[in-house]
């Protein structure tokens, strides 16, 4: 698939029109493979500014399905999208990269993976879901569907990054990035003076993870 084909399978002629979330939600949810190129084509020819309030509005929608009593879950995600919405807003020249490599990340772990398990309150019936899915059930749950329990566990690894430091700013010594709470944090400085990744995160290629 080129950019071409990603604005068919998006119903849209030109990047200009992707700006409202039923665009930004049917590119996380879509089980179709997306290439990087594509993906990166079409990130680079929209706006900045715009792109940034897409993912944050999204993860805002996200997190209003995480059922009332799976708090680490709902933690982990707010954080996964705050860490997303910062890589958005630097999204030019190699943060472009970082950020299109972030969302192909996060796409697989919440549309593809099926590491949810569900169990059907009434009939006891399991299943294994995305967390794209469970999430629709739980949401479904509050208009008089089935009640669910939801086990989240196997979904709780998820490896937020150290990406928002970009090579430039690395040679620099300086930058931020957020840590596994999300929040903003500050590399740990070497005897050099300059600011180093921490060692669980690995290098590939120019992306770090």
């Amino acid at each position: 698939m080129d950019v071409d084909g990603l604005f068919a399978l998006l119903e849209i002629e030109s990047p200009e029109e992707f700006c409202f979330f039923e665009y930004y939600a049917e590119l996380v949810e879509s089980e179709t493979d997306i290439p990087f190129e594509a993906l990166r084509a079409l990130f680079s020819a929209v706006d900045q500014r715009v792109l940034a309030e897409l993912t944050e509005g999204y993860f805002e929608e996200t997190l209003s399905g995480v059922p009332d009593d799976q708090t680490e879950f709902y933690t982990l995600l707010d954080s996964i999208g705050r860490n997303m919405t910062h890589l958005a807003r630097r999204a030019e020249n190699r943060g472009l990269d970082v950020f299109t490599e972030e969302f192909l990340r996060f796409r697989r772990w919440y549309t593809t993976d099926r590491a949810v398990r569900c169990e059907n309150r009434d009939s006891r019936a399991q299943s294994e879901t995305s967390v794209c899915e469970a999430l629709t059930l739980s949401r479904l749950e509050r208009l008089g569907e089935p009640d669910y329990f939801f086990d989240f566990g196997d979904c709780m690894e998820y490896p937020l990054t150290a990406s928002v430091h970009l090579l430039d700013e690395l040679a620099d010594g300086g930058g931020t990035y957020f840590d596994e709470n999300g929040d903003d944090a500050r590399a740990d400085e070497d005897e050099d003076g300059m600011y180093m990744l921490p060692d669980d995160y690995r290098r590939d290629g120019d992306v770090y993870l």
